[in-house]
């Protein structure tokens, strides 16, 4: 059973051509606001996917825009990284500059600032980044006055960026009226009986009975990674608060610890990553997309399959 939080899935679901039904119902839902007609601007294909593990156009998992200009991002994630507020912030500003002087998009001919169009970015976490206890499943982050907080483009004329995060783990979000049936989709719970079809269709498209066998392979290969690093993570906690523990008596409990989990950390993904890198290239998945995905660089994977190598010989 494939959860569509998997990252192949996700993508195979509300990002390949012929999906923009799909991706428009669940923006929708999230956003609360029409949009007119959503195009996919980075289309999922198995063949890109397999080959780089993201469309060429840009680093988000899903692009699209509507018939106004707007851009609409969407990011799965389902683990906490470092910098992660950093690292949305970039790629929303990324999309932002797409359109930045050209001239068939220019409101103002020859300024090339009127061709920027409004950008949401929006952020699907299966992780705590807010208590779960909010009384909003959804969060929207605009501009705002820290004095009387006026929206800045409720005053002025302003294509902007809004930040939206949709917190799956939240205690309130399964009974959010515009998400509510998204929500059970998400967590693969069966759908309500007054569960609209495109949320059905959506059931349907992640359903394993009806995946090809090679998209089989694909999710299968995406949920072992994500179950390997989850193993590693929670595994070096554990040493980490162990060896925390014994230099705790030494040192102080506090700074111990600090020192312990970093280092648990650190030999925990060390001892997995060779298994991971290995099973994901004997799959067929390029160096460069083992990169993406293990946050190593081409050279370290290409250093971890020779280790790998020796030690099948072993």
């Amino acid at each position: 059973m494939y959860l569509p939080t998997n990252d192949f899935l996700f993508k195979k679901t509300f990002s390949a051509s012929g999906q923009e039904a799909l991706a428009k119902a669940l923006i929708e839902s999230i956003l609360g606001r029409e949009f007119l007609d959503v195009q996919l601007a980075n289309p999922y294909t198995i063949e890109a996917y397999k080959a780089k593990g993201k469309p060429e156009t840009t680093e988000v998992d899903f692009l699209a825009q509507d018939i106004e200009g707007r851009y609409v991002t969407i990011e799965m994630q389902v683990h906490r990284e470092p910098y992660f507020l950093e690292r949305i912030h970039y790629y929303a500003g990324g999309v932002y500059r797409k359109n930045y002087g050209r001239e068939k998009e220019q409101i103002v001919p020859h300024n090339r600032y009127s061709s920027l169009r409004q950008v949401y970015s929006i952020n699907i976490l299966d992780f705590d980044l807010f208590a779960r206890d909010d009384k909003e499943g959804i969060r929207t982050f605009v501009y705002r006055d820290l004095e009387n907080a006026e929206v800045l483009s409720d005053i002025q004329p302003y294509n902007g960026i809004e930040l939206t995060f949709v917190s799956l783990r939240n205690y309130n979000i399964s009974e959010d009226e515009r998400f509510k049936h998204w929500w059970s989709f998400f967590r693969l719970k069966p759908p309500a009986e007054d569960a609209p079809d495109i949320v059905l269709q959506a059931y349907a498209e992640v359903d394993e009975a009806n995946l090809t066998e090679e998209e089989r392979k694909m999710a299968d290969l995406v949920q072992r990674y994500q179950h390997d690093f989850e193993a590693a993570v929670g595994t070096a906690m554990y040493e980490g608060e162990k060896i925390g523990e014994e230099k705790g008596l030494k040192k102080g409990l506090k700074k111990g610890l600090e020192k312990g989990i970093k280092q648990g950390i650190k030999q925990g993904e060390r001892n997995k990553v060779h298994e991971i890198v290995s099973t994901m290239f004997k799959n067929g998945v390029s160096i460069e997309v083992i990169a993406q995905y293990t946050n190593m660089t081409v050279a370290e994977v290409e250093k971890a399959l020779q280790v790998s190598e020796f030690k099948d010989l072993d």
